[in-house]
């Protein structure tokens, strides 16, 4: 069962619900990594901590929370598309653990713990796909555009150990800020165009895309996805450079290219459905926010939260709800306007708000307060809708 739309109606025999979806697991742990590091912010505008750490809430947000989701999503969307084993109990707890402590060193200052803790989350989802793929226990190949996982993976591998090394004296101040953009923007931006390859067309009513390979269309698209992925990585390497216009705009061109021609974004929805209003909205956050950065690089933190906050983050929130939906029985909703759904990605959207419009306010850390309690309102709603409905099989 490829399509995504009814891979939940059969159970697999013989096999957990925690294996088969793991969603169940990764997404509620997923909201907790995003509250440890939205709060952060919350803690610090009400007086709770004293100090404050853009590092800390940065990477706490890709390394755990959006590494969470991403996790959660391809253990339950991988062996269906490609009829592969699931994940066994010790992938599973091997990834748990690996998030928790990338989190907890992040907590206690641990850099090199915490990143040496990230990096083997690639190293496990990779074994994951070899033993499957080159095991030859998979009946199927996915599509063209998952070219860009294993992309998305060695950046995040390099940038992990780029902010580790540099937290050895005397190593390169770049280390640190190169490390960051492949880990904040690098990594996510090539998982959103292919995993976005996939979903996207799937959840605005389109036919699943093809298997890799299985014509020479498909060959030619997988090529044009793999350029892309290196497209962005020398993006980011023109940004560290000091071609702060240009790399930013390289992004958003290649991503608004990505999303446009190869996930069929140009388009509406074509189902109804208020979680595919929010994908799609949030699919053009991204290459909005990148540009915003490239053009005002004096403003490039404010607009990056354009990408972060209504890209990344709206759009995690909003493919889960459609995985989460057609699991639980509850696929009804997937046409519909559910209300949690819709307090979510309207609390995302004027929390980005609040967030961007921040800078040019009298009350900085106020707003990043304002901000930071009001996406954490409207996740919680989500997970207190579809929380139990996860966890209980």
């Amino acid at each position: 069962m490829a399509n995504l739309e009814h891979a939940h109606s059969t159970p697999i025999a013989g096999v957990s619900r925690w294996r088969s979806e793991p969603f169940r697991i990764f997404f509620p742990l997923g909201v907790i990594f995003a509250w440890i590091g939205v709060g952060h912010w919350l803690a610090y505008a009400t007086g709770m901590t004293a100090t404050y750490s853009c590092k800390f809430h940065g990477l706490v947000q890709m390394q755990a929370f959006m590494s969470a989701f991403a996790v959660g999503f391809l253990l339950t969307a991988l062996p269906r598309r490609t009829q592969a084993p699931v994940a066994s109990r010790t992938e599973i707890i091997s990834f748990v653990a690996a998030l928790i402590l990338t989190t907890a060193a992040a907590l206690f200052d641990r850099w090199i713990v915490s990143e040496l803790a990230y990096t083997a989350i690639f190293v496990i989802l990779a074994q994951f796909a070899l033993r499957r793929f080159l095991g030859g226990r998979a009946n199927r190949r996915p599509p063209a555009a998952f070219v860009l996982l294993p992309i998305a993976a060695m950046q995040g591998f390099a940038g992990a150990i780029l902010i580790a090394g540099a937290e050895v004296p005397e190593m390169p101040i770049w280390f640190a800020s190169l490390g960051r953009l492949m880990v904040e923007q690098g990594v996510f931006l090539c998982l959103a165009l292919g995993i976005g390859g996939l979903v996207l067309p799937l959840i605005g009513g389109a036919s699943p895309p093809p298997d890799l390979g299985s014509s020479p269309r498909e060959t030619r698209k997988a090529i044009a996805y793999g350029l892309a992925g290196v497209a962005i990585f020398v993006s980011l390497i023109l940004e560290q450079s000091g071609f702060d216009r240009v790399g930013p705009i390289i992004r958003a061109i290649v991503v608004a290219l990505g999303l446009a021609l190869g996930a069929g974004a140009w388009r509406r929805p074509g189902k109804p459905g208020v979680h595919r209003r929010f994908v799609w909205l949030a699919a053009w956050m991204m290459p909005l926010g990148l540009v915003a950065s490239g053009l005002w690089p004096d403003y490039r933190v404010p607009a990056l939260h354009i990408l972060f906050i209504g890209g990344f983050s709206l759009l995690a929130f909003g493919i889960g709800s459609h995985v989460a939906l057609g699991h639980l029985n509850l696929e009804h909703l997937t046409l519909g306007r559910p209300f949690a759904v819709i307090v979510l990605g309207v609390s995302f959207l004027v929390a980005m708000t609040i967030r961007v419009g921040a800078d040019a306010s009298d009350a900085y850390f106020g707003h990043l307060g304002w901000a930071a309690a009001i996406w954490i309102a409207g996740s919680a709603v989500w997970l207190a809708f579809l929380g139990p409905k996860m966890l209980r099989t």
